[in-house]
Protein backbone atom coordinates (compact mmCIF):
# COMPACT_ATOMS: atom_id res chain seq x y z
CA UNK A 1 0.00 0.00 0.00
CA UNK A 2 1.32 3.50 -0.77
CA UNK A 3 2.66 5.15 2.39
CA UNK A 4 0.37 8.18 2.02
CA UNK A 5 -2.70 5.89 1.96
CA UNK A 6 -1.48 3.98 5.01
CA UNK A 7 -0.86 7.23 6.89
CA UNK A 8 -4.33 8.50 6.05
CA UNK A 9 -5.99 5.26 7.17
CA UNK A 10 -4.04 5.26 10.46
CA UNK A 11 -5.07 8.86 11.15
CA UNK A 12 -8.70 8.06 10.39
CA UNK A 13 -8.58 5.01 12.67
CA UNK A 14 -7.17 7.10 15.51
CA UNK A 15 -9.91 9.66 15.08
CA UNK A 16 -12.60 6.97 15.18
CA UNK A 17 -11.13 5.46 18.34
CA UNK A 18 -11.16 8.84 20.06
CA UNK A 19 -14.79 9.35 19.09
CA UNK A 20 -15.80 5.88 20.24
CA UNK A 21 -14.23 6.33 23.67
CA UNK A 22 -15.68 9.78 24.28
CA UNK A 23 -19.15 8.29 24.57
CA UNK A 24 -21.88 6.45 22.66
CA UNK A 25 -22.13 7.17 18.95
CA UNK A 26 -25.42 8.04 17.32
CA UNK A 27 -26.92 5.49 14.95
CA UNK A 28 -25.77 7.60 12.02
CA UNK A 29 -22.22 7.83 13.35
CA UNK A 30 -22.01 4.11 14.09
CA UNK A 31 -23.24 3.30 10.58
CA UNK A 32 -20.57 5.62 9.20
CA UNK A 33 -17.92 3.83 11.28
CA UNK A 34 -19.05 0.42 10.03
CA UNK A 35 -19.00 1.73 6.46
CA UNK A 36 -15.48 3.05 6.97
CA UNK A 37 -14.23 -0.31 8.28
CA UNK A 38 -15.73 -2.11 5.27
CA UNK A 39 -13.82 0.00 2.77
CA UNK A 40 -11.03 -2.57 2.83
CA UNK A 41 -9.00 -4.95 5.03
CA UNK A 42 -6.49 -2.19 5.80
CA UNK A 43 -9.22 -0.09 7.39
CA UNK A 44 -10.44 -2.92 9.61
CA UNK A 45 -6.86 -3.83 10.58
CA UNK A 46 -6.01 -0.24 11.52
CA UNK A 47 -9.13 0.00 13.69
CA UNK A 48 -8.26 -3.31 15.37
CA UNK A 49 -4.73 -2.10 16.16
CA UNK A 50 -6.03 1.10 17.72
CA UNK A 51 -8.67 -0.78 19.72
CA UNK A 52 -6.01 -3.17 21.03
CA UNK A 53 -4.00 -0.22 22.33
CA UNK A 54 -7.06 1.19 24.07
CA UNK A 55 -7.80 -2.22 25.58
CA UNK A 56 -4.29 -2.48 26.99
CA UNK A 57 -4.61 0.93 28.56
CA UNK A 58 -7.95 0.08 30.16
CA UNK A 59 -6.45 -3.14 31.51
CA UNK A 60 -3.86 -0.97 33.27
CA UNK A 61 -6.61 1.01 35.02
CA UNK A 62 -5.32 2.69 38.14
CA UNK A 63 -1.77 2.78 36.74
CA UNK A 64 -1.76 5.79 34.42
CA UNK A 65 2.02 5.86 34.03
CA UNK A 66 2.08 2.22 33.02
CA UNK A 67 -0.82 2.81 30.64
CA UNK A 68 1.01 5.60 28.90
CA UNK A 69 4.15 3.48 28.67
CA UNK A 70 2.10 0.69 27.14
CA UNK A 71 0.73 3.04 24.53
CA UNK A 72 4.24 4.21 23.69
CA UNK A 73 5.45 0.64 23.31
CA UNK A 74 2.54 -0.29 21.08
CA UNK A 75 3.62 2.24 18.49
CA UNK A 76 7.39 2.29 19.01
CA UNK A 77 8.21 -0.70 16.86
CA UNK A 78 6.59 0.50 13.65
CA UNK A 79 8.11 3.96 14.10
CA UNK A 80 11.61 2.53 14.54
CA UNK A 81 11.23 0.23 11.55
CA UNK A 82 10.15 3.15 9.38
CA UNK A 83 13.25 5.09 10.41
CA UNK A 84 15.57 2.16 9.75
CA UNK A 85 14.05 1.48 6.34
CA UNK A 86 14.41 5.01 5.09
CA UNK A 87 17.23 7.45 4.71
CA UNK A 88 17.38 10.81 6.43
CA UNK A 89 15.38 12.37 3.61
CA UNK A 90 12.37 10.33 4.77
CA UNK A 91 12.38 11.50 8.40
CA UNK A 92 9.49 13.87 7.75
CA UNK A 93 7.43 11.06 6.26
CA UNK A 94 8.26 8.76 9.16
CA UNK A 95 7.10 11.47 11.57
CA UNK A 96 3.79 11.65 9.74
CA UNK A 97 3.29 7.92 10.27
CA UNK A 98 3.27 8.30 14.05
CA UNK A 99 0.89 11.27 14.12
CA UNK A 100 -2.02 9.25 15.53
CA UNK A 101 0.18 7.79 18.29
CA UNK A 102 1.68 11.12 19.23
CA UNK A 103 -1.72 12.75 19.27
CA UNK A 104 -2.90 10.10 21.70
CA UNK A 105 0.20 10.32 23.90
CA UNK A 106 0.20 14.12 24.09
CA UNK A 107 -3.54 14.50 24.48
CA UNK A 108 -5.74 14.02 27.50
CA UNK A 109 -7.07 10.65 26.31
CA UNK A 110 -4.68 8.29 28.15
CA UNK A 111 -5.66 9.75 31.52
CA UNK A 112 -9.36 9.67 30.74
CA UNK A 113 -9.37 6.05 29.56
CA UNK A 114 -8.13 4.88 32.97
CA UNK A 115 -10.35 7.13 35.14
CA UNK A 116 -13.51 6.27 37.10
CA UNK A 117 -15.35 9.24 35.58
CA UNK A 118 -14.33 11.28 32.55
CA UNK A 119 -15.59 13.61 29.86
CA UNK A 120 -14.53 14.21 26.26
CA UNK A 121 -13.21 17.52 24.94
CA UNK A 122 -16.68 18.73 23.93
CA UNK A 123 -18.57 17.04 26.77
CA UNK A 124 -19.99 18.38 30.01
CA UNK A 125 -21.00 15.60 32.35
CA UNK A 126 -23.11 15.81 35.52
CA UNK A 127 -22.85 12.84 37.90
CA UNK A 128 -24.76 12.13 41.12
CA UNK A 129 -22.48 10.26 43.50
CA UNK A 130 -23.49 7.51 45.91
CA UNK A 131 -23.61 9.98 48.82
CA UNK A 132 -25.90 12.30 46.77
CA UNK A 133 -23.13 14.82 46.16
CA UNK A 134 -22.91 16.13 42.59
CA UNK A 135 -19.94 16.50 40.27
CA UNK A 136 -20.00 18.48 37.04
CA UNK A 137 -17.06 17.73 34.75
CA UNK A 138 -16.32 20.15 31.94
CA UNK A 139 -14.34 19.28 28.80
CA UNK A 140 -11.57 16.66 28.93
CA UNK A 141 -11.77 16.18 32.69
CA UNK A 142 -11.19 12.99 34.68
CA UNK A 143 -11.55 11.89 38.29
CA UNK A 144 -11.10 8.79 40.41
CA UNK A 145 -13.48 8.11 43.29
CA UNK A 146 -12.33 6.84 46.69
CA UNK A 147 -15.36 6.30 48.94
CA UNK A 148 -15.35 4.15 52.05
CA UNK A 149 -16.68 4.22 55.61
CA UNK A 150 -14.22 6.89 56.72
CA UNK A 151 -13.92 9.34 53.83
CA UNK A 152 -15.21 10.64 50.51
CA UNK A 153 -12.22 11.54 48.35
CA UNK A 154 -12.25 12.77 44.76
CA UNK A 155 -8.94 12.57 42.92
CA UNK A 156 -8.90 15.13 40.11
CA UNK A 157 -6.61 13.69 37.44
CA UNK A 158 -7.08 16.45 34.88
CA UNK A 159 -9.41 19.25 33.90
CA UNK A 160 -11.97 21.02 36.05
CA UNK A 161 -14.93 20.04 38.21
CA UNK A 162 -17.73 21.85 39.97
CA UNK A 163 -18.53 20.13 43.26
CA UNK A 164 -21.74 20.31 45.28
CA UNK A 165 -21.25 18.39 48.52
CA UNK A 166 -24.02 16.52 50.32
CA UNK A 167 -23.81 16.67 54.14
CA UNK A 168 -22.26 13.67 55.90
CA UNK A 169 -20.96 14.34 59.40
CA UNK A 170 -19.19 10.99 59.58
CA UNK A 171 -17.16 11.29 56.36
CA UNK A 172 -15.24 14.37 55.26
CA UNK A 173 -15.36 15.30 51.56
CA UNK A 174 -11.92 15.90 50.04
CA UNK A 175 -10.76 16.84 46.56
CA UNK A 176 -7.16 15.85 45.88
CA UNK A 177 -4.76 16.92 43.11
CA UNK A 178 -1.02 16.57 42.61
CA UNK A 179 -0.53 19.92 44.37
CA UNK A 180 -2.59 19.39 47.51
CA UNK A 181 -6.01 18.73 49.06
CA UNK A 182 -9.23 20.68 49.56
CA UNK A 183 -11.44 19.67 52.48
CA UNK A 184 -15.01 20.84 52.13
CA UNK A 185 -16.41 22.80 55.06
CA UNK A 186 -19.44 23.79 52.97
CA UNK A 187 -21.17 22.83 49.80
CA UNK A 188 -20.23 24.34 46.43
CA UNK A 189 -16.86 25.06 44.79
CA UNK A 190 -14.81 24.63 41.59
CA UNK A 191 -11.39 22.97 41.30
CA UNK A 192 -9.22 23.35 38.20
CA UNK A 193 -6.04 21.32 37.87
CA UNK A 194 -3.15 22.64 35.82
CA UNK A 195 0.24 21.12 35.16
CA UNK A 196 1.94 22.58 38.23
CA UNK A 197 -0.86 24.35 40.13
CA UNK A 198 -4.43 23.92 41.26
CA UNK A 199 -6.97 26.75 41.42
CA UNK A 200 -9.81 26.63 43.94
CA UNK A 201 -12.85 28.87 43.36
CA UNK A 202 -15.39 29.15 46.18
CA UNK A 203 -19.07 29.62 45.31
CA UNK A 204 -20.67 28.85 48.66
CA UNK A 205 -19.46 28.36 52.25
CA UNK A 206 -15.79 27.42 52.88
CA UNK A 207 -13.01 24.99 51.96
CA UNK A 208 -9.72 24.33 53.75
CA UNK A 209 -6.96 24.16 51.10
CA UNK A 210 -3.69 22.46 52.04
CA UNK A 211 -0.45 22.20 50.09
CA UNK A 212 0.96 18.78 49.26
CA UNK A 213 3.78 19.15 51.77
CA UNK A 214 1.14 19.91 54.46
CA UNK A 215 3.07 22.98 55.61
CA UNK A 216 0.39 25.49 54.71
CA UNK A 217 -3.38 25.43 55.05
CA UNK A 218 -5.67 28.26 54.03
CA UNK A 219 -9.41 28.56 54.60
CA UNK A 220 -11.16 30.07 51.57
CA UNK A 221 -14.68 31.52 51.83
CA UNK A 222 -17.35 32.13 49.19
CA UNK A 223 -16.23 34.68 46.62
CA UNK A 224 -12.56 33.83 47.09
CA UNK A 225 -9.95 31.97 45.09
CA UNK A 226 -6.75 30.21 46.04
CA UNK A 227 -3.73 29.02 44.09
CA UNK A 228 -2.36 25.75 45.43
CA UNK A 229 1.17 24.56 44.80
CA UNK A 230 2.95 21.56 46.22
CA UNK A 231 4.80 23.82 48.66
CA UNK A 232 2.25 26.51 49.46
CA UNK A 233 -1.20 28.09 49.17
CA UNK A 234 -1.93 31.72 48.35
CA UNK A 235 -5.07 33.81 47.96
CA UNK A 236 -6.05 35.17 44.57
CA UNK A 237 -8.47 37.96 43.73
CA UNK A 238 -12.16 37.96 44.55
CA UNK A 239 -14.70 36.47 42.15
CA UNK A 240 -18.46 36.83 41.65
CA UNK A 241 -19.99 33.41 42.47
CA UNK A 242 -23.11 34.19 40.44
CA UNK A 243 -21.10 34.88 37.28
CA UNK A 244 -19.13 31.66 37.73
CA UNK A 245 -22.33 29.66 38.17
CA UNK A 246 -23.78 31.29 35.06
CA UNK A 247 -20.63 30.54 33.08
CA UNK A 248 -20.85 26.86 33.99
CA UNK A 249 -24.53 26.80 33.05
CA UNK A 250 -23.78 28.37 29.66
CA UNK A 251 -20.53 26.45 29.09
CA UNK A 252 -18.46 29.61 28.95
CA UNK A 253 -14.94 30.57 29.96
CA UNK A 254 -14.85 33.88 31.83
CA UNK A 255 -11.36 35.37 32.01
CA UNK A 256 -10.22 38.64 33.51
CA UNK A 257 -6.72 39.82 32.60
CA UNK A 258 -5.25 36.34 32.24
CA UNK A 259 -2.17 35.57 30.12
CA UNK A 260 -3.08 34.39 26.63
CA UNK A 261 -1.17 31.06 26.94
CA UNK A 262 -3.29 30.12 29.96
CA UNK A 263 -6.47 30.88 28.02
CA UNK A 264 -5.26 28.84 25.04
CA UNK A 265 -4.54 25.93 27.39
CA UNK A 266 -8.15 26.04 28.54
CA UNK A 267 -9.54 26.23 25.01
CA UNK A 268 -7.29 23.37 23.88
CA UNK A 269 -8.78 21.13 26.54
CA UNK A 270 -12.24 21.70 25.06
CA UNK A 271 -11.45 20.81 21.46
CA UNK A 272 -10.19 17.84 19.48
CA UNK A 273 -6.61 17.84 18.32
CA UNK A 274 -3.94 20.28 19.38
CA UNK A 275 -3.54 24.04 19.68
CA UNK A 276 0.10 24.86 18.98
CA UNK A 277 1.71 28.14 20.11
CA UNK A 278 4.92 29.66 21.40
CA UNK A 279 4.29 30.42 25.08
CA UNK A 280 7.12 32.93 25.35
CA UNK A 281 6.03 34.83 22.23
CA UNK A 282 2.47 35.23 23.52
CA UNK A 283 3.14 35.60 27.26
CA UNK A 284 2.88 39.40 27.19
CA UNK A 285 -0.67 39.33 25.80
CA UNK A 286 -3.53 39.29 28.29
CA UNK A 287 -7.18 38.41 27.82
CA UNK A 288 -10.38 39.70 29.38
CA UNK A 289 -13.35 38.05 27.71
CA UNK A 290 -16.27 35.64 27.86
CA UNK A 291 -15.52 32.78 25.46
CA UNK A 292 -17.80 29.94 24.31
CA UNK A 293 -16.36 26.56 25.26
CA UNK A 294 -18.89 24.73 23.09
CA UNK A 295 -17.51 26.53 20.01
CA UNK A 296 -13.76 26.87 20.44
CA UNK A 297 -13.29 27.83 16.78
CA UNK A 298 -15.40 30.90 17.50
CA UNK A 299 -13.47 31.49 20.74
CA UNK A 300 -10.16 31.48 18.86
CA UNK A 301 -11.65 33.84 16.29
CA UNK A 302 -12.73 36.25 19.03
CA UNK A 303 -9.20 36.22 20.44
CA UNK A 304 -7.75 36.92 16.99
CA UNK A 305 -10.16 39.84 16.58
CA UNK A 306 -9.18 41.45 19.86
CA UNK A 307 -5.43 40.71 20.05
CA UNK A 308 -2.54 40.97 17.55
CA UNK A 309 -2.45 37.25 16.79
CA UNK A 310 -3.24 34.98 13.86
CA UNK A 311 -5.06 31.66 14.08
CA UNK A 312 -4.50 29.09 11.35
CA UNK A 313 -5.97 25.61 11.14
CA UNK A 314 -3.79 23.20 9.15
CA UNK A 315 -5.80 20.02 9.75
CA UNK A 316 -8.78 19.12 11.95
CA UNK A 317 -6.12 18.00 14.44
CA UNK A 318 -3.87 21.05 14.49
CA UNK A 319 -4.48 24.78 14.98
CA UNK A 320 -1.64 27.28 15.21
CA UNK A 321 -1.76 30.58 17.10
CA UNK A 322 1.08 33.03 16.53
CA UNK A 323 1.74 36.78 16.76
CA UNK A 324 0.57 38.84 13.80
CA UNK A 325 3.36 39.98 11.47
CA UNK A 326 4.86 43.21 12.75
CA UNK A 327 3.15 42.94 16.14
CA UNK A 328 5.22 44.55 18.85
CA UNK A 329 5.40 43.58 22.48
Amino acid sequence: MPMSSRQQIDEQAAEWMLRLHEGPLSEEQRAAFECWQQQGPQHAAAAARMQEVVGRMQALRGRPAAAKAGLSAAFAGSGKRAVRQRAMRHWALAACLVVPAMLLLNSSYPGRWTADLSSGPTDWKTVRLEDQSTLVLNGASAVNLHFDGQQRRIELLQGEVLVEVAPDAARPFIVQTAQGTMRALGTRFVVRRGQDTTVLTMLHSRVAAQSLDARQTLEVAAGGQALIRADGVQRLGAIDPRSIDEAWRRHQLVVDDRPLPEVLDELARHRHGRVQFDRAALAHLRVSAVLPLDDTDRALQLIAESLPVQVRQFTPWLSWVKPSPGAEK
